[in-house]
């Protein structure tokens, strides 16, 4: 037999023994595998089973009794896993969060970056375009109105109006 095979039939004969209440046999479940809990509670019926068959009731309710036991430890070690597995997962999430917000807030930034140098880009050009078309309105402007105009007979007329006035006032 194999070492583990050996281990199986010594609890198997210690568990199961009739020499000795099955409550005074103490295993600590905690540390034992699920497939083995599994085991023992096919294991324990099937000894229900037997005991029932060969007429001892008292045994057979112990055994039923170890067995709702068994799938009360089974329950909180697969609670426990659940739980376990479910804390796995929300690390896993939160930190794959982080990542995306970090690369989001990265990516943010380097399109901002992107956006500002174009609109000031865009500002420097209209800049650019606002001075020329400025330019050509004045050199439009100095061409169509020359400097020296030329006064209006009307105008000659009333600054010599003007200047009379102010002769004779004198």
């Amino acid at each position: 037999m194999k070492k583990g095979k050996k281990e199986e039939e010594r609890i198997k004969t210690d568990y199961l023994s009739t020499s000795g209440s099955l409550s005074s046999k103490i295993i600590d479940f905690s540390k034992i595998n699920k497939n083995k809990i599994d085991y023992y509670i096919k294991l324990m019926r099937e000894h229900q089973s037997n005991c029932v068959n060969a007429g001892n009731f008292i045994e057979a309710e112990l055994a039923k009794q170890r067995v709702i036991q068994l799938q009360k430890i089974q329950e909180k070690k697969d609670f426990k896993e659940a739980l376990r597995q479910q804390n796995v997962e929300r690390k896993n999430f939160k930190s794959l969060k982080d990542k995306e917000l970090r690369e989001f807030k990265v990516d943010f930034e380097n399109k901002y970056a992107d956006e500002i140098t174009k609109l000031e880009d865009l500002l420097d050009e209209l800049k650019k375009k606002q001075e020329e078309e400025l330019n050509r309105y004045f050199t439009d402007f100095e061409k169509n109105y020359p400097k020296d105009m030329k006064p209006s007979n009307e105008l000659i007329d009333k600054q010599k109006q003007l200047e009379y006035y102010i002769k004779t006032e004198e």
